[in-house]
């Protein structure tokens, strides 16, 4: 039985109590080539299996960085999380094949904190300041942080980390060399690169942030609208196939960049590999004004990748523009979690039974923010309560799909027109694998045969009557400030009631209380007075408005 069998089964709910509990104690799995921390895989240790939990801070570097900089190590038991006291670290760093620091240290709690001086020296001239131990010689200190001046953490970029355990529980328990456990690790420390690109008379800010490795030869060809840039990049399978790894590359993009933040699709490639599905996520909710588009390459798809190139091939090569194929609206509806966390599940309506159809579930928190970090199953059943889909574990000693920008794009074929039921269960979020907005709900939908599609709810079924102009002139007015709520739902409210704008058949709630507007509704009627999403995309906000018991409707 899965993890969703058993918290659908409302007669075991404690299971999944107990479960979580399970999960919170024992450190959570994080990528490491491509983030700047994680559990390594367990070694021997003894009588035990340990793991090791490494860090690198600050996640990105640039040239405007300030703060102090850290490498954390912690050997923990991997069974039961607890860490391991009296430890010796043997440390070994190196970036593009240069040695950058390798000495001992040890930690008589179990946690070594390195505060990093970031300097421009020889390997050989490294000053560590602390105190010798006594018995191996390392570095130490009464309260494990240790300070290094060396050249780690200089500059962006991978680095690789090799660290042996030389001996664990007492100061003088000491292993033999060649049975000594080994580590490694590469972690990654971001950098933003920053260009202004013209086209069309206009200039426009775009950055881009890697968290993998600096970036190079940024390009946008106006011509084809694409926005292209390069990273230095290792294709040697027999690391990648050992090796825990993920790249994301996210590039921002302002509203008023039409050409890309109206463009709902896109066309992406990296060395000429086609990025779709999750590889690519679209996030216009993080950031005012902001579009972001996420490249998130797992280790999956970087090893397909790695077929097709050529040999010697060195870099990562990323580039990205709209595409110009016909975008259909969307059908929408959420799914609200006891918790005040909900989803919100949308597909293009055009697509039908029997078509593939791609779906993109995005999570957001009780107060309308997106829910990062995210580890969710998902189960899809047709009327007659028959499991149809369900999600598989990505890591098999943790349930759920892990999604990082709290924005999944499964893609699901229904064999029939019909009434379908979604179950979502959000197993924890952020880094910490928080539970806080744990929890399992469901909503039915409805996939049609084409020919039975919701009508544009900015007609009246002939086209003819559109949404008046001073009605977008509220939006904006709303939306910066000069009209107050009650001002712009009267107007909404008029708009129905007169039957100048449909909205699809909505339940009418009641008032929660606070009768608060969120904010990305206010977001999007901005963007709908400017021109940015078309009158559908503003509607599913009204809709929200009158599910909430916000705005009332008169029947």
């Amino acid at each position: 039985m899965s993890k969703l069998d058993i918290i659908m089964n409302n007669s075991t709910v404690l299971i999944f109590s107990i479960s979580l509990l399970i999960i919170s104690q024992i450190p959570s799995y994080v990528y490491g080539d491509g983030f700047t921390q994680e559990n390594l895989p367990p070694a021997s240790v003894g009588d035990r299996d340990a793991s090791l939990f490494i860090k690198i801070s600050p996640p990105i570097l640039t040239k405007d960085t300030v703060g102090d900089k850290f490498l954390e190590l912690r050997l923990f038991d991997a069974k039961t999380g607890e860490t391991i006291k009296h430890t010796s670290f043997f440390v070994t760093v190196d970036k593009d094949g240069k040695l950058l620091m390798r000495d001992l240290f040890h930690t008589h709690s179990g946690n070594l904190s390195i505060k990093i001086q970031s300097e421009d020296l020889d390997v050989n001239d490294v000053i560590v300041y602390g105190d010798e131990e006594p018995f191996q010689g390392g570095w130490t200190s009464i309260n494990d942080k240790i300070t290094v001046k060396a050249p780690i953490l200089l500059d962006a970029g991978l680095y690789h980390f090799e660290i042996e355990i030389f001996g664990i529980d007492h100061d003088k328990n000491i292993f033999i060399q060649s049975d000594a456990p080994r580590f490694d690790s590469w972690l990654s420390v971001g950098d933003i690169f920053d260009q202004v690109v013209s086209t069309g008379g206009k200039s426009y800010d775009l950055t881009v942030t890697s968290y993998y490795d600096k970036i190079n030869n940024f390009n946008y060809d106006e011509t084809k609208k694409s926005v292209s840039f390069s990273m230095p990049f290792n294709w040697d399978t027999s690391r990648l196939e050992t090796q825990n790894i993920f790249v994301h590359e996210e590039i921002h993009f302002p509203t008023s960049f039409k050409e890309f933040s109206q463009a709902g699709t896109y066309k992406a490639y990296v060395n000429g590999f086609p990025v779709t599905g999750r590889m690519l996520i679209a996030d216009p909710y993080s950031m005012d004004n902001t579009l972001i588009l996420h490249f998130l390459l797992s280790k999956e798809n970087i090893l397909d990748i790695a077929k097709i190139n050529k040999p010697g091939t060195k870099t990562m090569e990323f580039s990205l523009s709209p595409d110009t194929g016909l975008m259909g609206e969307k059908n929408s509806f959420d799914i609200k979690f006891d918790s005040g966390a909900f989803a919100r599940v949308q597909y293009d309506s055009k697509l039908i039974s029997g078509e593939k159809i791609p779906f993109e579930i995005t999570f957001f928190d009780k107060n309308s923010k997106l829910l990062k970090w995210v580890t969710y199953g998902y189960r899809i059943e047709d009327s007659s309560g028959a499991k149809i889909y369900e999600s598989k574990n990505t890591d098999p000693n943790r349930p759920g799909i892990l999604v990082t920008e709290g924005i999944d794009k499964p893609e699901f074929n229904f064999k029939s027109v019909g009434k379908y039921k979604m179950t979502l269960a959000i197993f924890s979020h952020g880094l910490d694998n928080l539970q806080t907005f744990a929890g399992i709900a469901s909503t039915s939908f409805d996939i049609g045969s084409g020919s039975n599609q919701t009508p544009s709810p900015n007609t009246d079924g002939s086209g003819s009557n559109q949404i008046p102009s001073w009605i977008k002139n509220n939006a904006g007015w709303w939306s910066d400030g000069k009209i107050d709520d009650k001002s712009f739902v009267q107007g909404i409210q008029y708009l129905i009631k007169e039957k100048i704008m449909k909205i699809p058949q909505t339940s009418q709630g009641s008032s929660s209380g606070s009768n608060q507007i969120p904010s990305w509704i206010k977001n999007n009627a901005g963007w709908w007075s400017d021109g940015k999403i078309d009158d559908k995309s503003f509607v599913q906000g009204i809709q929200y408005l009158i599910k909430e018991g916000i705005m009332k409707i008169e029947q």
